[in-house]
């Protein structure tokens, strides 16, 4: 009896990303996702249902999805990789441990366009002063400003670094790091996309890495209308503050409250 010839689908065809992105470094072009498979997905979400603070929140599912990324997709992709529809990648950390909501709130597409980078593109410790300066802003009952941030955060790209980072401004220094040292993050970050009925999700801000960075000068009180600086007096008054701490004290407002008011570094 003859034996049945079986067949295999051949792999797919390797992409030479250089030559998609030949200003791209080898560092970049060697930061893809392990997270790649719905498992991975799963893991992260929990079980069915469960939404906590530390997955994606239940809201997110009326604007955008988060599924797995392609093995071997470096992160500086652009949308020709997702079949021409739009995207971003987002690393997994800045869900579990900083706890950013999606789809951005104007602030944070505000500030990405103003600085021109992709959200995947800053630093988890930034990510995590800008969730810090919202919860600080919202404490005090007033709206979060680029202008007003960038009073107290100038960017900059240290060394050989791939991320883009805030640094406080000497003299007026308002929010410590969230951690002094990041393990365990590179490699793992996820698709971000719009679901088909609503496209302006992604709207308003760089969603691809940026070749080029925009160095913002640090705004000066001076620069800044009379109601932004009385925000930044207020801000500035309140002492240094711990960044961990905030956002672990988001949803607790009597705990926030004694922070802000015992828990203070003075300048």
């Amino acid at each position: 009896m003859a034996r049945t010839k079986t067949t295999t689908n051949p792999p797919p065809p390797s992409v030479n990303y250089k030559s998609q992105y030949p200003w791209a470094s080898d560092e970049l072009l060697a930061e893809t996702s392990t997270l790649t498979t719905l498992s991975d997905w799963r893991a992260h979400v929990g079980k069915p249902g469960a939404y906590k603070f530390s997955a994606f929140a239940k809201r997110h599912d009326a604007y955008i999805y988060v599924r797995p990324c392609t093995p071997g997709e470096p992160v500086c992709v652009h949308e020709w990789s997702n079949e021409g529809e739009a995207f971003f990648f987002f690393y997994q950390t800045v869900f579990k441990r900083i706890g950013l909501g999606l789809p951005f709130p104007g602030f944070e597409r505000e500030l990405l366009t103003e600085i021109n980078v992709a959200p995947a593109q800053l630093h988890l410790n930034s990510w995590a002063f800008v969730k810090a300066f919202r919860i600080l802003c919202g404490y005090f009952g007033q709206p979060p400003s680029v202008d007003i941030f960038l009073h107290f955060f100038e960017v900059k790209k240290q060394g050989k670094s791939l991320w883009v980072s805030f640094g406080g401004i000497a003299g007026r220094i308002l929010l410590y790091l969230f951690q002094q040292s990041y393990k365990g993050w590179m490699g793992k970050f996820f698709r971000v996309c719009c679901i088909e009925h609503d496209r302006t999700a992604l709207d308003g801000f760089p969603l691809y890495w940026v070749k080029k960075l925009k160095l913002t000068k640090p705004k000066t009180l001076d620069e800044l209308p009379s109601t932004d600086r009385e925000v930044c007096l207020i801000l500035a008054n309140v002492g240094v503050l711990d960044t961990a701490e905030l956002i672990e004290r988001e949803y607790e407002s009597a705990a926030l409250t004694q922070y802000l008011t015992m828990g203070t570094t003075p300048h």
